[in-house]
């Protein structure tokens, strides 16, 4: 059985229950001087709270304004941690790429296989990154033994990865 044209219901309108999203450069900003670029970012998380927490969003206008700021200050927390991690890890794989150079330049010994090298790097990196997908043994605050232990493990393999991959295009 058909529905008339007339009988059809109309399609809800869409709602986007957050603001809009900062561009690209705001976010680089953001992540280079998060005290100074961060608030459009901490507006949009907030906006998404708000969507999300009935509670926060029925209760009064200054206990949102208090949530607000929290969220500037989080927002300011997370992008410096985000830099610092970032900064860190590149100069880990810096260094890795060093030693590459430096071995390749400077030791004239027996060595594997610019192939054998090739395949190991890609193994290290399919390993530490294929044992980090559905780890179930996490915390919250992800700060066990266990949980920094594997955070270990994933660095020592990527560098391990990246030397292995110096030392074979090279």
């Amino acid at each position: 059985m058909a529905i008339a044209p007339s009988e059809q219901v109309p399609p809800a309108p869409i709602v986007t229950p957050h603001a809009a999203s900062p561009g690209p450069f705001r976010n680089l900003l953001a992540l280079l001087w998060p005290r100074r670029f961060s608030e459009s970012l901490a507006q949009a998380d907030h906006a998404l709270e708000l969507s999300r927490n009935v509670g926060l969003r029925q209760s009064s206008r200054d206990r949102q304004e208090e949530a607000l700021i929290a969220t500037r200050n989080l927002t300011i927390q997370r992008l410096t941690r985000l830099r610092s991690v970032l900064i860190s890890s590149f100069a880990s794989m810096a260094s890795a790429v060093v030693v590459g150079v430096a071995s390749r330049e400077f030791y004239s010994g027996p060595m594997l296989s610019r192939s054998v090298f090739a395949v190991g790097s890609l193994f290290l990196f399919a390993s530490a990154t294929l044992g980090r997908l559905g780890w179930g043994g996490q915390s919250w605050k992800g700060d066990t033994p266990v949980e920094r232990l594997d955070q270990r493990i994933f660095h020592v393999l990527y560098w391990i990865g990246m030397l292995w991959g110096t030392l074979a295009v090279l």
